[in-house]
């Protein structure tokens, strides 16, 4: 027993104090019987204090600031001592310093690994392929403006604002009953309702006795940015037609 007393000691001290009490007969096999259960309990008080002192050691964390990876470790800290312990900042990886060698302890922030299609990490690695596998239409936002009943040469008093930031992917029309004559709409946008901007390069336009666009519009700005307000203006609109609808698609 280091820095205390050995099992030798406790056994003489116990014997001496029993020798030397108030004058009662002393009967020998209590003596030893009560020597022997001193005895015992002090080995196991030894033994607990042994392991104390190896679990200490074995477990014990002293942490030194981080390198970059393992291979500088010994040469960031030559003369290491027993709990140690030091992360490597590229892979996240802890070693901890037994006495002899450096031994990888756990991957600090294991979980929040970077995930790819054969390793997990923020997410497992099925949900990182099926999310890839999104189409990204999910992610469009589709403006309608309408004007029923009968249509002419006006500005549609739909005003339609977007929150969000994104990019014009097409524009779309339909009407219920096709105009005799051609039909030519542009589509505006501002940011005060003020001054209004027409970003369509090449208008939308039906066709006589078309139901829908001739399919070749295109804008000339297709950026959109929070708070932008749209609407559509018809310059020019074919005789009789009615029951207008105006699809705008932006992916976000």
């Amino acid at each position: 027993m280091s820095n205390g007393l050995t099992l030798a000691q406790v056994e003489a001290i116990i014997r001496e104090a029993v020798q030397t009490g108030a004058g009662q007969p002393i009967d020998n096999e209590q003596v030893e019987e009560a020597i022997r259960q001193a005895a015992e309990a002090t080995r196991k008080a030894m033994e607990a204090a042994q392991h104390a002192e190896e679990a200490y050691q074995t477990t014990q964390l002293v942490f030194k600031s981080p390198v970059a990876d393992m291979g500088i470790l010994a040469e960031a800290y030559p003369s290491p001592e027993i709990g140690w312990t030091v992360q490597t900042y590229k892979d996240g990886r802890r070693y901890r310093f037994n006495g002899e060698n450096w031994e990888e302890i756990d991957i600090f922030g294991q979980n929040l690994q970077v995930v790819n299609a054969s390793t997990d990490g923020l997410m497992s690695k099925a949900e990182h392929l099926k999310l890839n596998e999104i189409p990204l239409e999910v992610q469009d936002r589709i403006l309608v403006f309408c004007k029923e009943s009968r249509v002419y040469p006006e500005i549609i008093g739909v005003l339609a604002p977007f929150p969000f930031q994104g990019e014009i992917l097409s524009i779309k029309g339909y009407c219920a009953v096709p105009g005799e004559s051609q039909t030519v709409i542009r589509i505006e946008r501002s940011k005060d309702l003020v001054q209004w901007l027409d970003i369509t390069e090449t208008s939308l336009i039906f066709e006589a006795q078309q139901h829908r666009d001739n399919g070749e519009a295109t804008f000339h700005e297709k950026k959109v940015e929070p708070g932008d307000i749209f609407r559509v203006h018809i310059v020019e609109a074919g005789e009789n037609l009615q029951h207008l609808t105006i699809q705008l698609t932006i992916r976000t």
